[in-house]
């Protein structure tokens, strides 16, 4: 994998305004996972959305970082979910930033998938939203592994 940058995937603003997946409620109300990978497969932003899911393209669970107990398969759910338009016509998304509980060892993780949880049907399941890179490999032993989000938000999108 050539983890090199965060983008949020082209095919997830279309996919929401075309209302294509089922159960999709809106990211407020749905449960919105982070899960963590290494540097094996390719993210690309312009993936068709067959390959944006959880499971799916490069973010297949054989390229993600688990630990069985705190950071496990699937990932962690974000809390905390903020939206806000600001008057220069932007709108960002934000949440809490995200620590796996407890002790835990971690190592290999360039970054990671943040996908809708509650989408069950339409062309992928669990589709990916957005994906963000970490700046190389992290590593955590016996300790916590905390993803912080930019403080200017996880995404922002200009309208």
């Amino acid at each position: 994998m050539a983890f090199t940058q965060s983008k949020m995937f082209r095919e997830w603003p279309s996919q929401v305004l075309q209302k294509s997946g089922t159960n999709f409620l809106g990211m407020g109300t749905d449960v919105l996972n982070v899960a963590l990978y290494n540097n094996s497969g390719t993210p690309d932003k312009d993936a068709a959305v067959g390959s944006t899911g959880y499971n799916t393209g490069a973010w297949a669970v054989a390229n993600e970082v688990t630990d069985a107990t705190n950071w496990v398969a699937g990932g962690r759910a974000l809390s905390g979910k903020t939206f806000s338009t600001a008057v220069s016509g932007a709108c960002t998304f934000d949440a809490t930033d995200l620590a796996g509980g407890g002790t835990l060892s971690l190592s290999n993780v360039y970054g990671c998938l943040i996908y809708d949880n509650a989408i069950t049907g339409g062309t992928v399941a669990k589709q990916g939203i957005s994906f963000h890179y970490f700046g190389g490999p992290q590593t955590v032993s016996a300790g916590t592994f905390t993803v912080v989000w930019n403080a200017s938000g996880i995404f922002t999108m200009a309208v």
